[in-house]
């Protein structure tokens, strides 16, 4: 168990590492991601040392990209609980300032959760279920997918 969290956590921060991210979003299914986004989720994933396809995950199945989504207490792209936006000084409903924010929970939660993804996304979304859990990590692997067989022959994410 402790390797394979191990193995979860340098995966998840190892494209953090490995610039320059695609200059496009590499996409999760049918969903397409806005450019400005993804230039917002790279800018977040610099800011806060962490992948950007996780970013871009975590916004898909939130959200399904659509910056006016709400649940309960919860707005926009990265479903920003209200308190926790205060919390991290944003605007939820702004579409920068809402990634930025949960860019910044992420970080966080990886660093306190030692890169053990499941906790991270149980403690992320506190109605996660195996079935949300499961979402996620397919669209994080998708999108890293995507972006690596997009690349030249010869560059590989280290």
């Amino acid at each position: 168990m402790a390797l394979k969290t191990i193995a979860i956590f340098l995966l998840l921060t190892t494209a953090a590492w490995a610039q320059p991210w695609p200059q496009t979003p590499p996409r999760i299914g049918h969903l397409k991601l806005k450019q400005e986004y993804w230039e917002y989720i790279k800018e977040a994933a610099q800011r806060y040392d962490i992948s950007p396809f996780l970013i871009q995950a975590v916004c898909a199945i939130e959200s399904r990209y659509n910056q006016e989504a709400r649940s309960g207490k919860c707005f926009g792209l990265m479903q920003l609980h209200k308190d926790t936006a205060k919390k991290y000084g944003v605007d939820p409903h702004d579409p920068r300032e809402n990634i930025m924010g949960g860019a910044a929970v992420l970080a966080h939660l990886l660093e306190k959760y030692h890169g053990n993804i499941r906790k991270v996304l149980h403690v992320y979304n506190s109605t996660c279920t195996a079935a949300y859990e499961r979402e996620v990590l397919r669209a994080y692997r998708q999108a890293q997918l995507m972006e690596t067989s997009a690349m030249p022959s010869g560059q590989h994410l280290n």
